[in-house]
């Protein structure tokens, strides 16, 4: 009898204590933003030349003219940019591809609290900047590093 009643009151606690009726998920309609991609050409018909956005900043010496520089260059391939970055003598190019949001992507740099340091990133369709990439001095040396990831889904509609 005292067996019964020990399952009886485990079987109420793993009941009551597994019950996820109170705790309320969010689904993925709720977190999700859904933004029609319009139709707009991979490739672009004229590249500009000169950087698309720059920053810089001086770095102190009493001998060089230094800076700490990051500029992006436009490509053929309209969602893919090159990144020139220098920093004292060192320069490095690398490249950074944007989310097709179906407009003409509008990427933005913004410079940092820390020294030598500055995020790159683009306006989403609203209008508001999304972090991407950072790039920045550490120690002397240059860091590279994508800060978020963003991704486009694709909804297939049939059609008669």
């Amino acid at each position: 009898m005292k067996h019964s009643i020990d399952i009886f009151i485990l079987g109420i606690i793993f009941m009551v204590g597994c019950d996820n009726s109170a705790e309320k998920t969010k689904s993925p309609e709720e977190t999700t933003v859904v933004i029609p991609a319009d139709s707009i050409s991979e490739l672009r018909s004229t590249v500009r030349k000169e950087a698309v956005v720059s920053h810089q900043q001086k770095v102190p010496d009493e001998f060089n003219d230094w800076k700490f520089a990051v500029h992006l260059y436009e490509t053929e391939r309209r969602f893919h940019y090159t990144v020139r970055m220098q920093y004292k003598e060192l320069r490095i190019t690398d490249s950074i591809n944007i989310p097709n949001l179906g407009k003409e992507p509008i990427v933005k740099i913004q410079k940092d609290s820390q020294p030598y340091s500055c995020t790159i990133g683009f306006l989403d369709k609203k209008g508001v900047f999304k972090p991407y990439y950072r790039a920045s001095i550490q120690k002397e040396q240059f860091r590279f590093k994508k800060i978020a990831a963003y991704g486009v889904g694709v909804t297939l509609v049939n059609r008669p």
